[in-house]
C-alpha cells in the first residue's frame, strides 16, 4: 500500500471510528428531544413444556426482525436448557437478534421467589436469590452466548426487593447498569421508570402499559386506538415510555403451561408434568397476523422501540457520575432542615434526581464532595419512632458521623440505627441533623456547638410501596390461595431509601 493510500486509509478509519462513537451516543442524545416517546416491547419466554412454544418464539423473533423492531426476550433458565436439549439452535439464533433477558430459573416450580423470600431480610434474601436463580442466569448467558443479560423480571407476582438488589451478582447488568423490566404494583411511580436498589427499573407502568387480546379479532382496533392515545398523551407531556408485554406461548396455547401443573401450590414430580392444550394452526396464524398489524401501527406513530439493554444509555444517573454541586447540596439541606418539613422524599433538580440514600450520603461527606456510590437501604427496621429527643453536642455528633462513614464505606448501605454514645437514633432523624449542621457551617464558617436532630421524621418514599393485601401475592394463580408475604413488603419499605425517578 502506498504512503498516500495509507493516509487515506487512516483518514477513513478515523471517520468510521467517529461514526461508531456517534452511533453509541445517538440513543442518549435523541432521548432528550422534546416529546420523545419510547416503546419497550418484551416477552416472557417461559413455556418449556409445549414444543410449539419453541416455534412460536422463533416466528415472533423473526417477524420483528423483518420489521426492523428489536424486542427484549426474558428467557427462563429451564427454557434455555430445553432449547439446547432439543437442538433448537434455530430458535436460539432467532432470539439472539434481540435482547436476551432473564425470567428466573424454573418460573413456577415451587418455591417461587416470593415463597422462598417470605421470611428473609435484605442480606439473606439476596443470598438466597443468588443461590437459587444464579445458576439459571449462567445457563441463559452460556446457551445464548451473551456476557450480560439485558434485564431480569419476576415470574407472575413473585416479587421481592432483594432480587433487584442482587441483579449485578447474577449478571443482569448490561453495560454495568443493573436493569429490571416487568409489571406489577408492589412499588413504582405510576407509569414512569425509576431507580431502586441501585437498578434501573421499568415496573408499575399503568397508565402507560397496554396490549390487546391476540385471539379476539375485534380487539385489534381498540388496541391500536389505546396505544395511539397513550403515545399522543405522552408526547404532549414532553415524552415518556410505553410498556407492552406478551408471552410467546400465548400464540399457541389455550391455557398457561404453569397453571396446568403448579396451580395454587401444586408441585407434581417432573414425570407428571403436562403440556397445556394447544390452539389450532389457523388460530395461531390469525393471532400472528393481528400482531403484525399492531406492530406496523405502532411504528406509524413515530415512536422509538427500545430494548432493556439500551435503557441505561437513555436514563443516565448523573448523580453517580457528577455528584452534587454546592447549590444542589444547599437546596437538599434546606428542604430537610425546614421546621415544617413533611419528611424525606426524593428530590429532582433539572436532569438529576436524588434518592433519600443519595441525600444521606451527600450530607455525610459534605464538603468532601464525593459522588454518591449508591447505597442500599437499611437491613432492618431500626429503633422505633419517639426515641432520642433534643440537641446533641457537636463533638458527640461528629463522632457518630465518623462511625457512619466507616459503616457505609464497608457495608454500602444506610445504617438501620446510629449510635450517639449510648443513645440509638433513627437514620431519618440523624439525616435532618446533618442537614442543619451543614447549613450552620455554611452560614457561620463553623460547626454548631449543638445539633438539633429531627424527631420522628418520615421516609416518604416508603409510601410508594404497596400495602399487604391478600391479592398482592396471592392473586397469582400459582401461589396458594391467600398467600401473603408482609415481610417482603417491609424489606421493600426499608429499600425505599433508594427510590427516585429515572431522568433523561
Amino acid at each position: 500500500m502506498t504512503k498516500t493510500a495509507n493516509v487515506r486509509f487512516g483518514l477513513w478509519a478515523c471517520v468510521l471510528l467517529g461514526l461508531a462513537a456517534l452511533c453509541r451516543t445517538t440513543l442518549a442524545a435523541d432521548s432528550k428531544a422534546s416529546g420523545q416517546v419510547d416503546v419497550i416491547l418484551w416477552f416472557d419466554t417461559e413455556d418449556y413444556m409445549l414444543p410449539a412454544d419453541d416455534d412460536a418464539s422463533k416466528r415472533l423473533a423473526e417477524m420483528l426482525t423483518e420489521k426492523g423492531v428489536r424486542a427484549t426476550f426474558k428467557v427462563v433458565g429451564e427454557k434455555a436448557r430445553v432449547l439446547e436439549k432439543r437442538g433448537r439452535r434455530d430458535v436460539i439464533e432467532a432470539l439472539k437478534k434481540h435482547d436476551i433477558g432473564y425470567h428466573s430459573n424454573f418460573h413456577s416450580v415451587h418455591p417461587t421467589p416470593s415463597e422462598y423470600l417470605a421470611e428473609c431480610g435484605l442480606l439473606d434474601g439476596m443470598e438466597e436469590f443468588i443461590r437459587r436463580e444464579g445458576p439459571g442466569a449462567a445457563d441463559v448467558r452460556r446457551i445464548f452466548g451473551v456476557d450480560a443479560l439485558a434485564c431480569y423480571g419476576q415470574p407472575g407476582s413473585s416479587w421481592g426487593s432483594q432480587t433487584i438488589a442482587a441483579l449485578g451478582q447474577i449478571g443482569c447488568a448490561p453495560h454495568g447498569v443493573p436493569t429490571y423490566v416487568d409489571e406489577g404494583n408492589h412499588i413504582g411511580l405510576k407509569g414512569r421508570p425509576f431507580w431502586y436498589c441501585g437498578a434501573l427499573v421499568v415496573y408499575d407502568m399503568p397508565p402507560n402499559r397496554t396490549r390487546f387480546e391476540l385471539h379476539i379479532a375485534q380487539a385489534l382496533e381498540p388496541g391500536k386506538k389505546a396505544v395511539t392515545e397513550i403515545a399522543q398523551r405522552l408526547r404532549g407531556q414532553g415524552g415518556g415510555m410505553i410498556s407492552i408485554f406478551y408471552h410467546p406461548c400465548e400464540w399457541v396455547h389455550r391455557e398457561f403451561w404453569d397453571g396446568v401443573n403448579f396451580k395454587r401450590g401444586a408441585n407434581p414430580p417432573r414425570e407428571r408434568w403436562k403440556a397445556p392444550p394447544q390452539r389450532t394452526a389457523e388460530e395461531t396464524d390469525a393471532a400472528f397476523e393481528r400482531f403484525g398489524k399492531y406492530i406496523d401501527h405502532i411504528k406509524s406513530l413515530g415512536v422509538r422501540f427500545v430494548t432493556a439493554s439500551e435503557l441505561g444509555g437513555i436514563y443516565v444517573d448523573r448523580v453517580r457520575k457528577e455528584g452534587a454541586s454546592e447549590a444542589e447540596v444547599m437546596e437538599i439541606a434546606q428542604k430537610l432542615a425546614a421546621d415544617d418539613s413533611k419528611g424525606i422524599d426524593f428530590v429532582v433538580m433539572g436532569n438529576k434526581s436524588f434518592s433519600p440514600a443519595d441525600q444521606f450520603e451527600i450530607l455525610l461527606w459534605g464538603d468532601e464532595k464525593k459522588a454518591p456510590q449508591g447505597l442500599l437501604g437499611p437491613d432492618g427496621a431500626g429503633p422505633a419512632a419517639g426515641g432520642f429527643d433534643g440537641k446533641v453536642p457537636w463533638a458527640a455528633f461528629a463522632e457518630a458521623m465518623r462511625d457512619v462513614k466507616d459503616f457505609v464505606g464497608k457495608e454500602k448501605r444506610v445504617p438501620a440505627r446510629i449510635f450517639i454514645g449510648a443513645e440509638v437514633v433513627r437514620p431519618e432523624d440523624f439525616m435532618v441533623g446533618m442537614a442543619r449542621a451543614y447549613l450552620e457551617r455554611k452560614k457561620s464558617g463553623q460547626w454548631p456547638g449543638e445539633v438539633l436532630m429531627g424527631k420522628n421524621v418520615e421516609l416518604l418514599t416508603a409510601q410508594r410501596v404497596a400495602k399487604d393485601t391478600p391479592g398482592i401475592f396471592g392473586g397469582w394463580v400459582i401461589h396458594k390461595e391467600g398467600f401473603r408475604a408482609p415481610k417482603i413488603l417491609e424489606v421493600a419499605r426499608w429499600q425505599a431509601w433508594t427510590l427516585k425517578p429515572a431522568m433523561k
